[in-house]
């Protein structure tokens, strides 16, 4: 039995407005949407405040005012629209990656002030370590979002740090700013990040940033296994050099984007 949809006359009319303007050859004016839409003008001008606010409507000053779309749903629109691109380069390069180290494979992004994890792929081992996807990731238990933040411009770093709270999950969780701070460089100077039982006792995970095609870091690919497989220095190496080969193959493609 298929729920029942609740109308709310307030967002109906919102998303005619947005709609009417995508469709309109011209901008409009606040009488021509009143009457075309069939809402009251002080409705629509309050409604019209908000969308401008937000940045879904432009106002084009004039005798009259005229509206039209806003940069907003353009932004949105590139953004997933980068998103899906990105998976489609990056899935088959962390499907390699995790059959070369029998990890699970995820890649981290920084978005909307946060750090999520959009892709992930598991290994053929036993026992995967599974991330939620497009959940908040802590930086101080994160070996993504630590080398995303420290491949950030300064004053990015600084007013990030300066909103979050470090939780310790762990003995090994870094809770002290200045010791988040320091590590950040050293995971810019070696070019990867470690959450060495930071987020969970047992579990390790290595990894390294990924750039767009202006150089900016778009994102971080990495691993997760048993602390186990960090410890032994060979291993290491070959977990670390298996995650710069793929992060530089992302790279690579998403220069083309």
């Amino acid at each position: 039995m298929s729920e029942e949809i609740v109308i709310v006359p307030a967002v109906m009319r919102t998303l005619n407005i947005i709609e009417a303007l995508f469709a309109a050859s011209s901008p409009r004016s606040l009488g021509e949407l009143s009457r075309d839409l069939d809402i009251p003008s002080a409705s629509l001008f309050r409604i019209m405040k908000n969308l401008t606010a937000r940045g879904y409507v432009t106002v084009l000053e004039g005798s009259p005012v005229r509206y039209t779309i806003g940069h907003k749903p353009f932004q949105l629109v590139n953004g997933y629209k980068s998103r899906i691109s990105q998976k489609d380069v990056i899935r088959p390069v962390m499907q390699k990656l995790t059959a070369k180290t029998s990890q699970t494979a995820q890649y981290a992004v920084f978005q909307n002030g946060q750090f999520i994890y959009i892709e992930q792929v598991l290994s053929s081992a036993e026992l995967n370590f599974l991330a939620q996807l497009y959940t908040p990731l802590e930086i101080n238990t994160s070996a993504g979002a630590k080398i995303i933040l420290a491949n950030q411009p300064e004053e990015i770093q600084e007013q990030y740090l300066s909103s979050v709270t470090l939780h310790k999950r762990t003995s090994h969780t870094i809770d002290n700013m200045e010791r988040l701070k320091k590590e950040l460089k050293r995971s810019a100077k070696r070019g990867y990040g470690l959450d060495n039982e930071e987020f969970s006792i047992g579990i390790g995970c290595m990894a390294a940033p990924v750039f767009d095609s202006e150089g900016q870091c778009a994102g971080a690919v990495g691993v997760t296994g048993y602390i186990e497989e960090y410890r032994d220095k060979d291993h290491f190496n070959y977990i670390k050099e298996c995650l710069f080969q793929a992060a530089g193959e992302i790279t690579e493609k998403l220069s083309l984007y």
